[in-house]
């Protein structure tokens, strides 16, 4: 089996130049890093989004490969390595798409826990989003496990090799290459509905009035299923995570180029937080930057 993948991130996390407290919580606990950002208000926000990331912080789930117990594991390889049984890349490739089903099965019953104990802690007077990365690997593969309810984000720097056109690249620093910003979560919010409906432009949903209504939230009662993604992880990849508070102030051009030339994730978690305050801070900001690296590297 290859090296598992570890971490090394950078956070920031302000009230904002209007606010007076900070609905945001964030944690990064081993390989998995959670933002969210709550509403309510009277301190029900900020109640919201710290029994979210501390629900799922706190669970054993995310320390282990895929989520799986060590039965599971040995299940698991047992099936996919049974050279007795002469199986097909193909068979291999299904029973870890199977796998991957059903650590995404679990994973959205913990936000389902998250999204009741909220409801049963503030009476649906609060209510929070939230956006995941989970570095991860079942088996062999490594992998990245993205999810999130609501319009906070995630997004991941997607090298020219992954086949991005040269145009819409920024240089990486070094000799590493180029790459473009991918935002990969989508909004659960009106103005995004609206933009997928082809009622409204993405310029003019920077400007809607109703640009901070979302349609899906942990806590209030309402709709909450999470979305998720997976996609292999490698050495050198780059997640950022934010509240609507970051990507509301900057640009995505703007992101890319902090993401893609500052070496360093807890420099560039600092840079973009000072360009969001000097660009409004209207709302609470909170940013992850995460990337993957060897065990080995400092």
């Amino acid at each position: 089996m290859s090296t598992n993948l570890h971490m090394r991130t950078g956070s920031a996390t302000h009230r904002g130049v209007y606010r007076e407290n900070n609905e945001d919580s964030m944690i990064v606990a081993g390989t998995l890093c959670v933002v969210a950002d709550g509403m309510g208000g009277h301190e029900a926000g900020e109640v919201a989004s710290r029994l979210c990331v501390r629900q799922l912080a706190y669970s054993s789930f995310f320390t282990l490969p895929g989520g799986m117990s060590p039965e599971e594991q040995e299940d698991y390889e047992r099936r996919v390595h049974d050279e007795n049984k002469g199986k097909s890349n193909r068979r291999k490739t299904s029973e870890l798409n199977n796998e991957i089903l059903r650590t995404l099965e679990r994973l959205r019953s913990l936000i389902g826990e998250a999204n009741d104990q909220i409801k049963g802690a503030l009476s649906k007077a609060g209510g929070t989003t939230v956006t995941g990365a989970w570095l991860t690997h079942i088996g062999s593969q490594q992998l990245w496990v993205i999810f999130n309810v609501g319009d906070s984000r995630t997004y991941r720097l997607v090298r020219e090799q992954e086949g991005f056109h040269h145009s819409e690249m920024e240089m990486l620093p070094g000799n590493a290459g180029s790459a473009s910003l991918e935002q990969v979560t989508a909004d659960h919010s009106e103005v995004q509905y609206l933009v997928d409906e082809g009622q409204i432009t993405q310029l003019e949903a920077l400007t809607h009035p109703r640009r901070n209504v979302i349609t899906r939230a942990l806590g209030t009662g309402n709709y909450w299923e999470p979305d998720f993604w997976v996609f292999p992880a490698h050495e050198g990849d780059r997640v950022m995570l934010c509240s609507d508070g970051l990507s509301g102030e900057l640009s995505h051009e703007y992101m890319a180029r902090v993401l893609t030339s500052v070496r360093h994730p807890q420099d560039a978690a600092d840079v973009l937080q000072y360009e969001a305050l000097r660009s409004g801070g209207r709302d609470n900001i909170t940013v992850i930057v995460a990337d993957a690296i060897v065990p080995d590297e400092d």
